[in-house]
């Protein structure tokens, strides 16, 4: 078996994080307000926290100092001082814990809220990106922005943001309260802190990289998802399924590796800290054990110390374990700003057009995808309003690419398009394209009613006009068939009608749209025979009067054109109707002699 096709290569570089750091601010700059009140709300939560252990290390020492009484027979244990300090204690977790929350609940609708405006601008992006931007980018790979990488960002603040906040304000609370019980003890605590951060930023900086490629893989393997349930008939039929796992599988161990170098990495710092942890209670028993023998210090105070210590490691504990959080999610916000910041549609005019007068005309128009090869070339000619003009050439010749920059889905290299004599670069495009109708080859249902899709080229369309729209190309015929009838639900394949059906209902969607110009591209290509000429009946029916264009490769269909324009490579090779291009004897003649002896065969 052949290897399977190169894939693309993640970038090399780690994610921008001043860039990533700076797009989050940018997302988090209309909720100062609910962030402030985050803070407000962890700060509340951490002081109660925090003084929680001096009250129970003095009621420790209640406890130790009335046990030395008893057994010194010189008085008992204060029980009042003891209950009010563990009284207080109570009080104090019980409001940390409300604050805990209402600081949970601020930051969860942030997030939320920032997730869902993200996933709106994304979509807004899609439909209104350049075609070339669009023709650049997966399907999949959009797709994992929109909710992987959006998912990620939206745990980053959630997650990350809540423990590191909380982790911050903890550290300086504890800090304090250590201060306060013994200077010497917090400065031989305090030494660790530089080790214990230097190493997370070596750890964060050398495993950055490898989450950003996390994402680009997983985008990748989303597109080849969606390519193999889509194109699933395709594999099977050409035996291909070893192949698309195969290539599958390679994308695959290439996430699995980098997930696995990311998380490696990452985790790196949680053993390390432990260790510090460890050597730190070691390094203040011995301490307090000499403050306790000289009486510096009492022993309620050695046991809140122990308290602290955990409460000061924890938090920076807790930021090497979000730091995988936190990368991820500067990562994903790198994609998703990437793409939005991908350049829109250009349509710097709001001139309006309503309506085609004389003619359109084509004067010298050259384009090509890419700047070094040229689709079409030099191409002049002119439509009349009302006429009927087919297109026809080998597959590749350029015949698309002409309707397409009609519709201004791209802008041409040089040359003129011109309806009514203005230049349609001096008009909105979305008024030129809602002059157009289109049915193209590859037919497009949304999984809905079959009465919506009708719908769709007309909203405001009664349910008669869009019976009549189906009527007219006979489609009202099969669709009364079926189980629910205009009320049947396409599924998200829409395989649960035929090809040509979905082609008819395409037709009667143009049909019912009822625009001034048409764009018929291989339109009847899906269906028998006996069912094109029905339907070539009702495209006569619905041309008359309407500038229409037709590509066809059946030049049996296009007999009534009122000119034919033959392509060859981006240039007009020969044009006229159809009886002029018989009397020529050229490449128009010979092809239609070579299709109807293959009707014949």
């Amino acid at each position: 078996m052949s290897p399977p096709p190169a894939r693309r290569k993640p970038p090399e570089k780690a994610t921008d994080n001043r860039k990533a750091i700076k797009n989050i601010l940018f997302l988090l700059k209309d909720y100062k307000l609910k962030i402030v009140l985050t803070v407000v709300f962890g700060i509340v939560s951490t002081v109660f926290s925090v003084i929680s252990p001096l009250l129970i290390g003095l009621a420790t020492t209640t406890i130790f100092d009335g046990i030395n009484r008893i057994m010194n027979n010189t008085g008992t244990i204060d029980f009042n001082s003891l209950l009010f300090y563990l009284s207080v204690v109570v009080v104090l977790y019980i409001i940390s814990s409300v604050f805990s929350y209402l600081q949970s609940y601020v930051l969860i609708d942030i997030s939320t809220d920032i997730s869902y405006n993200l996933r709106l601008r994304i979509m807004e992006k899609i439909t209104s990106l350049a075609m070339d931007n669009v023709d650049e980018n997966k399907r999949g790979d959009i797709l994992s922005r929109i909710t992987n990488d959006v998912d990620s960002l939206q745990n980053g603040i959630t997650q990350a943001f809540l423990q590191m906040l909380t982790a911050i304000i903890t550290i300086i609370g504890v800090f304090v309260m250590m201060l306060y019980i013994n200077v010497w003890m917090t400065l031989a605590t305090i030494i660790l802190v530089p080790i214990s951060f230097l190493m997370i930023i070596i750890v964060t900086r050398y495993s950055q990289s490898y989450f950003l490629k996390q994402l680009v893989f997983k985008g990748s393997l989303n597109a080849q998802i969606e390519e193999t349930f889509t194109g699933h008939d395709i594999i099977r039929a050409f035996n291909q399924e070893e192949k698309s796992i195969e290539k599958f599988e390679q994308d695959n161990d290439e996430w699995y590796t980098q997930e696995w170098k990311s998380q490696f990495f990452s985790s790196l710092t949680g053993p390390a800290m432990n260790f510090i942890s460890n050597f730190a209670y070691v390094l203040i028993a011995v301490l307090g054990a000499i403050f306790v023998l000289e009486k510096a210090i009492a022993v309620g105070d050695i046991l809140a110390f122990f308290q602290y210590i955990e409460n000061f490691t924890r938090p920076i504990q807790q930021i090497t374990r979000v730091m995988n959080l936190v990368q991820t999610a500067m990562a994903a916000t790198e994609r998703i700003f990437e793409f939005l910041e991908l350049d829109d549609e250009e349509n710097p005019s709001d001139k309006q057009i309503n309506d085609i007068e004389n003619e359109i005309t084509f004067e010298n128009v050259s384009f090509g995808y890419s700047p070094n090869e040229k689709i079409i070339k030099n191409l002049s000619f002119n439509v009349k309003k009302g006429e009927k003009i087919a297109i026809v050439g080998e597959t590749g010749a350029g015949k698309t690419t002409i309707v397409k920059l009609l519709m201004r889905f791209y802008d041409i290299d040089d040359g003129e398009i011109k309806i009514d004599g203005v230049n349609i670069e001096e008009y909105d495009k979305h008024s030129i394209r809602s002059l157009i109708g289109m049915v193209l080859q590859d037919s497009w249902l949304f999984s809905d009613t079959i009465a919506n899709n009708i719908h769709y080229g007309k909203l405001d369309a009664s349910d008669e006009e869009v019976r009549e729209a189906a009527s007219q190309v006979y489609a009202d015929n099969f669709i009364k068939q079926l189980p629910d009838g205009y009320d049947s639900f396409l599924n998200e394949d829409v395989d649960n009608i035929s090809h040509g059906q979905k082609q008819l209902l395409t037709i009667a969607r143009t049909i019912l749209s009822s625009k001034k110009i048409l764009i018929l591209d291989e339109a009847t290509s899906s269906v028998d025979t006996r069912t094109e000429k029905l339907i070539q009946k009702a495209m006569d029916r619905l041309m008359e009067n309407r500038t229409s264009f037709i590509i066809a490769h059946r030049l049996s269909t296009i007999k009534n054109a009122d000119k034919i324009l033959v392509i060859e490579n981006g240039e007009i090779i020969e044009s006229g109707n159809h009886d002029e291009l018989i009397a020529k004897k050229g490449y128009y003649y010979n092809t239609l002699n070579t299709q109807n002896k293959e009707n014949i065969i």
